[in-house]
């Protein structure tokens, strides 16, 4: 009787243990985490995507939760765990389809901070232990433009040689475009407000400030002329002084004015580059992490 007693309250107890959860409210807790990545709303996104890791730890599906838990952080730029989910991806599921987007996604990290010798680091290490093709173009396309980015024109298009796509080819001879841009001279736009106030300012294509360096200077100067010419050497002396002040600063702005004049041609061009043939974070598109924007 004791017996029977106790085989009856196991039973009990083994009835009231929960059971594995239907798969349909596996398939639910995947279609809404997806809906919020889907709708922009990533950090609750986040949230769903851990709680459906932790509720079903043997799920199909991990593989791609974890790479959308990275690229919603991404969308956040929290960078720092986009690493670690990425990361958690790539050494978990490292023969997946979504740990090869992990990885590329895990180089362009510091890509998007302008760490760009970091990235390009990434890069190559990515293009040097990947055993896919397509992944190796890409982690070659990618370090390249870190080169761009860099202003290191030359190793760019001998990096984009590599690569036998017509747009790295084109990319690569925009390269020698870039290296022949117009530039303006700072030492010249210097000498030539030296020698006369506002001359640099001209020859960096700013009139206005041409203009408003020559008229100070020339103030100044007339000013300390009458100052003197009236016997009024305290009053001259103190309008030298401050006329040595603009005078010096007239020669320092020519020259930065040059610099940002060629500053700013480079990035008009990069920028054209980028539009045509760079490479965007894709966060919606299916297990993809990077699109790349070929325009012709």
């Amino acid at each position: 009787m004791l017996v029977i007693r106790i085989m009856l309250v196991l039973g009990l107890l083994l009835l009231s243990l929960p059971g594995p959860l239907p798969a349909q409210d596996q398939a639910s807790a995947y279609s809404f985490a997806e809906s919020l990545f889907a709708e922009g709303d990533y950090y609750r996104a986040i949230t769903e995507y851990k709680r459906y890791l932790h509720m079903f730890p043997q799920a199909q599906e991990r593989p791609r939760a974890l790479l959308r838990i990275g690229q919603s952080y991404l969308a956040g730029e929290r960078w720092e765990q986009a690493e670690q989910a990425l990361q958690r991806l790539a050494r978990e599921f490292p023969a997946s389809r979504q740990a090869e987007t992990a990885s590329l996604l895990y180089a362009e990290i510091p890509f998007q901070q302008k760490d760009f010798p970091l990235a390009r680091q990434r890069f190559l290490d990515l293009q040097k232990h990947s055993a896919s093709p397509d992944l190796k173009r890409e982690a070659t396309y990618r370090a390249a433009w870190t080169l761009v980015e860099q202003d290191k024109y030359r190793a760019a298009a001998s990096d984009l040689a590599q690569l036998d796509l017509p747009a790295a080819l084109q990319l690569a001879a925009a390269m020698e475009q870039m290296e022949h841009l117009p530039r303006k001279s700072p030492p010249l736009a210097g000498g030539l407000s030296a020698l006369l106030p506002g001359a640099g300012q001209l020859y960096t294509e700013r009139p206005k400030d041409a203009a408003l360096a020559f008229g100070l200077n020339a103030a100044f100067i007339l000013g300390a002329v009458e100052a003197w010419n009236n016997d009024n050497k305290v009053v001259a002396a103190i309008l030298a002084f401050f006329e040595a002040g603009w005078y010096t600063g007239n020669i320092y702005n020519a020259a930065n004015h040059a610099h940002k004049f060629n500053r700013d041609q480079r990035e008009r061009e990069k920028q054209k580059l980028r539009e045509r043939f760079g490479v965007t974070l894709n966060l919606r598109e299916g297990a993809a992490g990077l699109k790349v924007a070929f325009r012709f």
